[in-house]
């Protein structure tokens, strides 16, 4: 009985992980804020890459009636930074199988290797910093990943939904210290 209650209250724990991780500083007054603008990545400046676009429609449509608008870079309270940051991702089998024998003091055994590749994927991560002092008060990491062979529309809608999944959490709640 005991087992059975713990294994129903792991499954209901792990789908209580927030499917991103959103950081702030401490004492920001966030209701001081009201605007943005874009600062994009340097990779992003001259020509703005497929996913910088994707990732700019996104933060638009989740600001769209929220509590911060749109303004050109010198009138914006804030600066929206965005990036993706690697992450190596291990695919492959851990399944090892060995044998051996012994006798007296001395055994010889072997085992069968580890099979698989590291392939290397993004977590998209935004930044709100304070055009004044230009230092980040917000952030948000996501959880999940993009990689390279994802589908355009695939790919667009989880940058789509991390997205959205961050700015549901802007501004902040307080919380006491």
């Amino acid at each position: 009985m005991r087992s059975t209650v713990a294994l129903i209250l792991a499954l209901l724990l792990t789908g209580c992980v927030a499917p991103v991780v959103i950081d702030q500083r401490a004492q920001t007054d966030f209701s001081q804020y009201h605007s943005y603008a874009f600062d994009p990545p340097k990779e992003d400046q001259e020509a703005l890459s497929l996913d910088g676009q994707r990732v700019q429609k996104a933060v638009r449509e989740a600001l769209a009636n929220g509590p911060l608008q749109p303004a050109d870079e010198s009138n914006a309270d804030l600066l929206v930074r965005y990036r993706f940051v690697p992450v190596d991702r291990f695919q492959g089998s851990s399944v090892q199988f060995g044998f051996g024998f012994w006798r007296d003091r001395y055994g010889l055994s072997t085992t069968t290797p580890v099979e698989g590749q590291t392939n290397q994927e993004y977590r998209l991560q935004i930044a709100l910093v304070d055009r004044g002092d230009k230092q980040v008060v917000w952030q948000g990491t996501s959880r999940d990943t993009l990689y390279f062979e994802m589908a355009t529309e695939r790919r667009a809608e989880r940058i789509d939904t991390m997205v959205r999944e961050m700015f549901n959490r802007y501004p902040p709640v307080a919380t006491p210290d």
